[in-house]
């Protein structure tokens, strides 16, 4: 599949530009940001990801190689589809994104229209995941459960870190554990009680 597209703006909307490429003009959805700083007639040079389904063939187009790789990251998260990943990089920066989710900010994820607690809360813990955080999640359980005691149990704290009541926590660690072991790992253990709770 190609990998970018370079032409000239030759029309463009709230949600896509259309790209004229030697003629041929290709419909292409974009970020705001990345909208806004092109205009009509203007030669761009946009890095693309081509998403393809059995009734649709989309391209998604971008300035830079973080706007994108954030874009694919946000792919391989579970329940979030390109649509969603488009609208996280329109109200987010690249710089943005990254503090969110360094910082654990699952609040700055929900204020991003159409994505709900469970959904920002599974970005944050997958994302932290992979960006290489210890086993325990230290950046996460680092925080007090609620009523500002700490609660001793790695998963309990965790889903407590990321937004839920203590009897929600409880709830779903519980069920994590019926589903995987008790000996599980705390991060397979933690994704698998947010699962539980998306499920409610």
């Amino acid at each position: 599949m190609f990998a970018f597209l370079r032409g000239t703006v030759a029309h463009k909307t709230a949600e896509h530009i259309e790209l004229d490429v030697n003629g041929v003009g290709y419909e292409i959805s974009v970020p705001d940001g990345v909208a806004r700083k092109l205009a009509i007639q203007q030669e761009a040079t946009l890095l693309t990801h081509c998403h393809i389904r059995e009734d649709a063939f989309q391209i998604f187009g971008f300035l830079s190689e973080d706007e994108r790789g954030v874009f694919r990251t946000l792919l391989g998260i579970t329940g979030v589809g390109p649509r969603m990943a488009l609208t996280i990089l329109s109200a987010m920066s690249v710089a943005e994104f990254r503090r969110a989710v360094l910082e654990s900010d699952v609040k700055a994820f929900t204020r991003v229209n159409g994505v709900g607690k469970k959904t920002a809360q599974r970005v944050v813990l997958e994302l932290k995941t992979r960006m290489g955080e210890d086993a325990e999640l230290s950046a996460i359980l680092g925080e007090q459960a609620e009523g500002g005691q700490p609660e001793s149990d790695d998963v309990i704290a965790a889903l407590c870190a990321l937004g839920c009541t203590l009897g929600e926590a409880r709830k779903a660690a519980a069920t994590a554990r019926k589903q995987l072991g008790a000996d599980a790992a705390v991060e397979e253990l933690a994704k698998a009680a947010l699962r539980s709770l998306a499920r409610v």
